[in-house]
């Protein structure tokens, strides 16, 4: 009780009060201040710790000494009577000075780490600065009790962005770039520099009964707020509000103001549950987590059923149940709800977005006459409807790389790329485009990207492990592996145990590599896709060893379907026999699958038209195919049509530094020279830097090969193989992955 007493007399209580309330407002006006001043908002938590430690010291000062008029003086005894000298001694100098040091070694220490975080804020992923008078909407937070309601909040984002996108004057980023923000504990000034923008446009949205109240605020790049506003308003009438907001913003941006316009009857809703469901469903449509598919269909659906004239549900269920899925009955009711989102709103992007998707299939799978150009035209009609939807660049890019316009293709990627730096698509092909053309840097930057984020696409991580081994890097691409399946490590993921597979495989560890592969026999039913997969596994081994054995089991064992829609699929049966040796059997189902590829249903034509039209996709995939059919031909006496083959492929595209066109033309001093090059200066498209075993173990080289210069070169190979081998099975003695597989799959 008398230290109580003792406490109140040397006002240490008051003391502590008035620090606590100063602490308080410092750390307050911080967390305003700090995200302006572009801080990261973890040095706040520096801040905090200092004041936390400078507590003691303050209580300790209060308990010796008063500020009085006269100044620092000693605290009086208990005993008031009795007459002290209060001033204060050598002693008394010696612990203020011991306590100030305490104090600034604290402040200046806590100092040094938010200077140190700031630092630390990542430099700029975008090559250029800022576009003039772009800006990224960010999505807008749901301070909801009910966090089910936060797809609305993205509703009225995604609308803000699709206003903001409509104005000529603004460089409006796409949400799939802003929206990988989210929860992010990245500064405004961090996420200005990954995206590359002026502006950034953040708020809030808070729903009570049928009212909303949205708050929005403009930054600028000076990290200052140069405008806000709050917004209450009935929820029936939310269209309208969120057209007010981006006419807001615009005229904060531009010096005009933007007239409101009524939005079309088809593409509103008075159905706020219908609205619900579809943006449920564009969440997933957007993201593809997982298994997306029946759930974001089941959305759309449910939108359809309770608004049957809101367009943009019957384009979202049109990509929904289209997008990566193989052709089928999908495919045609797909067309039926791309046609009826564009007769409910022929002026809504998403319609023709969706119309772009299916034309595009139907011209490239099912050869359509005029649909690919369709597809072109839809795409570019979405895009001037909507210039921030990333989706449809991608679209127009493919299909004006089928019409041959690769040039503008790649300008259309590039474009996009601007205006939505992280969408997975572009950024994607952009970086597989790079890295076949030599530029391994620009590949990686791309990709990084994305892989950075604090979620990471789970296909980026599968392009960012397959550039590394295509480069040889499989060091690299095992750990990207590695983290993939850490992430997303499930049944569903089979992709990341082929990946694992094909590297170990690429390194000689067949024990490693046929473990992984078991996986993907237990978790993927699919026989053409499995007999794809051992195919390439087995270019890296002997065609006697045990997985040759398997291979032509599987073979046997899986039915040669003729008549699908999946030509490239069944030439895998003629890649398959020729790798096996069988190769006058492989080479005609080799030849049947390309015919089928070209459109001729009943898989004959004449061979001059081999070259020309089995381009239609990744042209590297096609060139290695029409080699392969050119060595199975020479190996069965069919000599002049193999030299004719290779004839039309040298003067349909550059073949002087393809090592195998040279092997198989008769010039092993040119192909060993290509190999060479390959090592040095660019990605492994099937043959370069450290594929030895796939060179050793495939019959089309066994010839070329036997040469002792090749063998030198290849003992060279061998010697990098091996270095990567010792530091992977290093790694894998130190930390057991199959161990943690197996613990993650069990979850």
């Amino acid at each position: 009780m008398k230290l109580w007493q003792e406490l109140r007399r040397r006002r240490v209580f008051r003391l502590a009060g008035l620090y606590i309330v100063g602490a308080w407002v410092v750390i307050q006006v911080a967390d305003i201040s700090f995200p302006a001043w572009g801080v990261p908002d973890s040095a706040l938590r520096y801040l905090f710790f200092a004041a936390a430690a400078c507590f003691p010291v303050a209580l300790i000062f209060s308990w010796f000494y008063d500020f009085t008029s006269h100044g620092i003086v000693r605290t009086e005894s208990a005993d008031g009577s009795e007459s002290v000298d209060l001033t204060l001694k050598q002693v008394d100098y010696i612990i203020l000075a011991a306590l100030l040091g305490i104090g600034l070694v604290i402040v200046f220490g806590s100092a040094s780490k938010i200077q140190q975080e700031i630092g630390t804020e990542p430099a700029t992923t975008v090559e250029a600065g800022w576009v003039e008078n772009s800006i990224a909407v960010l999505p807008f937070k749901n301070l909801d009790a009910n966090p089910d309601t936060g797809y609305f909040s993205d509703g009225v984002t995604e609308e803000i962005l699709y206003r903001l996108s409509s104005l000529g004057a603004l460089h409006v980023l796409a949400s799939n770039s802003s929206f990988a923000f989210r929860d992010s504990g990245d500064s405004p000034a961090q996420i200005r520099a990954k995206l590359g923008v002026r502006y950034l446009l953040q708020g809030s949205i808070r729903r009570e009964n049928d009212y909303v109240r949205i708050m929005a605020r403009l930054i600028d790049e000076g990290g200052f707020q140069v405008w806000s506003e709050s917004f209450d308003r009935k929820l029936e009438s939310i269209f309208a509000i969120q057209t007010e907001i981006a006419s807001t913003v615009a005229s904060q941006i531009i010096n005009e103001i933007v007239p409101m316009q009524e939005l079309p009857a088809g593409r509103t809703t008075t159905n706020m549950e219908a609205y619900n469901q579809y943006l449920v469903g564009k969440s997933l449509l957007d993201s593809r987590p997982g298994e997306w598919r029946g759930p974001a269909a089941a959305a759309f659906r449910q939108a359809i059923e309770l608004d049957p004239g809101f367009a943009p549900a019957y384009a979202g269920l049109a990509m929904a149940i289209t997008l990566n899925s193989g052709w089928g009955p999908n495919w045609e009711e797909g067309r039926q709800l791309a046609d009826k989102a564009l007769a409910l709103d022929p002026d809504f992007a998403g319609s023709h977005a969706a119309n772009a998707l299916i034309s595009y299939a139907e011209g490239n799978i099912l050869q359509i006459e005029g649909k690919m150009e369709q597809s072109m035209l839809s795409s570019r009609r979405g895009l001037e409807l909507d210039p921030s939807m990333g989706f449809a660049y991608n679209l127009l890019a493919m299909a004006l790389k089928n019409l041959g316009q690769a040039d503008e293709a790649v300008g259309v990627m590039e474009r996009g790329l601007s205006v939505d730096p992280l969408n997975v698509p572009i950024v994607v092909n952009l970086a597989w485009r790079a890295s076949n053309e030599g530029n391994f840097d620009r590949a990686i930057q791309l990709l990084q990207r994305l892989t950075n984020l604090s979620q990471p696409p789970v296909i980026a991580l599968r392009s960012l492990s397959g550039v590394y081994g295509e480069w040889g890097r499989f060091t690299d691409a095992i750990a990207t592996a590695k983290q993939n399946m850490r992430l997303y490590g499930s049944p569903d993921n089979t992709r990341g145990f082929i990946q694992l597979a094909w590297y170990y495989g690429d390194l000689g560890m067949t024990g490693e590599a046929d473990y992984w592969k078991n996986l993907v026999f237990e978790y993927r039913q699919d026989e053409l896709e499995n007999l794809d997969f051992t195919y390439n596994l087995l270019r890296t081994r002997n065609a006697d060893s045990k997985l040759g054995a398997e291979l032509r089991q599987l073979v046997n064992n899986t039915e040669f379907r003729e008549g699908e829609h999946n030509p490239w699929m069944l030439a895998q049966f003629g890649l398959v026999n020729i790798q096996l040796g069988n190769f006058e059997k492989g080479s005609e189902q080799l030849e049947y699958g390309l015919r089928l590829w070209q459109g001729n249903a009943d898989g004959t034509g004449p061979a001059e038209s081999l070259v020309i039209k089995a381009f239609r996709g990744d042209p590297a995939d096609h060139i290695f195919v029409i080699h392969l059919l050119a060595f199975a031909w020479q190996q069965v006496g069919r000599s002049d049509d193999a030299n004719a083959l290779l004839q039309q492929l040298a003067d349909a595209y550059d073949m002087e530094n393809n090592a195998l066109h040279l092997a198989l033309t008769g010039d092993p001093a040119g192909a060993l020279q290509a190999l060479k090059s390959k090592m040095e200066n660019g990605p492994a498209i099937y043959y370069g830097p450290g594929k030895y075993y796939e060179i050793i173990n495939d019959p089309a080289w066994a010839e070329t090969i036997k040469a002792p210069e090749f063998q030198e070169f290849l003992a060279e190979v061998r010697e990098e193989v091996d270095r990567q081998r010792a530091i992977v099975e290093a790694i894998d003695a130190e930390h057991d992955f199959r161990a943690e597989m197996e613990q993650i799959l069990s979850k």
